[in-house]
């Protein structure tokens, strides 16, 4: 019973994976166009370049209205789209579990590749939920050892409220600063 439920698991990863793929490459990569953290002096201090990622042109309520649902589907597709490629991750490595020929070395390894991959997924989505509790609309982190990218839903961020999110990420995932880029979209 164990095996189709994997399967079943497998086979519902994949699809999703599937349609975020297709969304991305309809969408296309975001570049985070504020980098938080440039240098860190012996004091402490962050020295931030603060812009937004987008800049909604609206001239109607219509328009306003497109726009929220936007950047709604922006975060949740962003949210997907990381989901989608750790879960090509995890296909890989779960060909090798399920390789008959592979050695118990390339087993253990893909496991505990497998096991780091849903460490890092979990740290992610616990610190996004911090950060909406601090009083953030909505937000994403995509680590990518070791640089961290974070992007807020907000009108508008304060040198304080980068420094505070680069202080957040460095405190749960245990990154330096100078690896945490702060990004903000309306």
């Amino acid at each position: 019973m164990s095996v189709n439920k994997q399967t079943v698991w497998l086979v519902t990863m994949l699809s999703i994976m599937v349609v975020l793929s297709a969304y991305y490459i309809v969408t296309g990569p975001v570049e985070p166009v504020r980098q938080a953290a440039k240098q860190v002096d012996p004091e402490g201090d962050v020295d931030v370049n603060i812009k937004p990622i987008h800049q909604p042109a609206s001239a109607n309520s219509t328009k306003d209205k497109l726009n929220k649902k936007d950047q709604d589907d922006y975060f949740v597709g962003y949210q997907l789209q990381r989901s989608t490629l750790r879960q090509k991750m995890v296909e890989e490595y779960m060909k090798v579990l399920t390789n008959p020929d592979a050695s118990e070395k390339e087993l253990q390894e893909a496991n505990a590749k497998i096991e780091e991959l849903m460490k890092v997924d979990n740290a992610e989505t616990v610190l996004e939920e911090l950060i909406r509790k601090e009083g953030y609309r909505d937000a994403v982190v995509v680590s990518n050892s070791p640089h961290v990218d974070v992007v807020v839903q907000t009108e508008h961020l304060s040198r304080k409220q980068v420094v505070g999110l680069i202080s957040l990420v460095k405190q749960h995932l245990n990154v330096s600063p100078l690896n945490v880029s702060v990004a903000y979209r309306k």
